[in-house]
């Protein structure tokens, strides 16, 4: 669904609000209440928004948890005084309300919705979305919340997408860990590239990214790589991982071109076992690092 389905779907149920309720905790919310009452009404919108494919079609889960966030985005539109703070008359303030492409692209408008709800007195939290419960199904999901971290959600493009996953140390790394378990980089990207949508609409890339790194912690490596001191497993490092950010363009590619024509122009092999051996080669650059950080360091060992 686009940003303009979904906002044409709450229209209706947006009403000219309330009474001034300043919170006293703003519990982190801006001082403003234009301000505030705009981040909140967006935050809620877009929960209702994502909420619209909720349960199964038609079913009476779904319809019901629909009108429930419906329900929320009106009693926040009600107590932040919405039209009274921001001083738009009905049109203009829905419209105002509905632009809420940069808050999906943000990507954590749910920990927003939950702040509002706090200031505001309007119950429990509501939960924080889960990785998938399939360890098989977890790489790819990881790698797509890298995505809607680092690049604000913007996978209109699939070959621009893949560029972007790839230059991206933690989201690259991810990719290998889905390779690794779906069987190779192009079933790897398919599984990532089927979760990006779901990875927009959870409004909970930061607390998804925490628990990525916690499964994975190496994606969060920040430290040079140490490569293996059997020098043809290293070269065998070395050359998947150039291979795999040749192709970007930028310091990246650049670095990983270098790094393969003097690896090619070398003396060093590389170990039989593991160039033979996809499943070997994704095995160890899983146990190294992010392929930036490999690229670095074979950039310093093979002078």
């Amino acid at each position: 669904m686009t940003y303009r389905g979904m906002t044409a779907l709450l229209m209706a149920a947006l009403g000219l609000a309330g009474c001034d309720s300043t919170p006293a905790d703003l519990h982190g919310l801006p001082q403003d209440a234009s301000e505030r009452a705009t981040l909140c009404g967006r935050a809620a919108h877009a929960y209702a928004a994502a909420g619209s494919g909720a349960g199964a079609a038609g079913s009476g889960a779904g319809a019901a948890e629909e009108k429930r966030r419906r329900d929320l985005l009106q009693t926040i539109v009600d107590k932040t005084d919405f039209f009274d703070a921001t001083g738009l008359d009905g049109e203009k303030g829905k419209a105002l309300l509905g632009d809420i492409g940069d808050t999906l692209r943000g990507g954590n408008w749910l920990g927003t919705l939950n702040q509002c709800k706090a200031a505001y007195a309007l119950g429990d939290p509501e939960p924080l979305p889960d990785l998938p419960a399939d360890p098989g199904d977890r790489p790819a999901a990881c790698a797509a919340i890298a995505v809607a971290s680092a690049f604000g959600g913007d996978a209109s493009d699939p070959a621009v997408l893949e560029k972007k996953v790839l230059a991206n140390p933690q989201s690259s790394y991810f990719l290998i860990a889905a390779a690794s378990e779906d069987g190779g980089m192009a079933a790897a990207q398919n599984a990532m590239a089927g979760k990006v949508a779901w990875a927009i609409t959870s409004g909970a890339v930061g607390p998804l990214t925490d628990a990525c790194v916690k499964q994975y912690p190496k994606a969060a490596a920040t430290t040079a790589v140490t490569l293996p001191a059997d020098e043809r497993q290293a070269v065998a490092a070395c050359g998947f991982n150039a291979a795999l950010l040749g192709s970007l363009e930028g310091s990246e590619g650049a670095l990983a071109r270098a790094v393969s024509g003097r690896l090619q122009g070398g003396k060093a092999m590389p170990d039989p076992a593991l160039a033979n051996s996809p499943k070997r080669l994704l095995e160890q650059a899983l146990d190294l690092g992010p392929p930036a950080n490999v690229l670095k360091a074979c950039d310093a060992r093979f002078k």
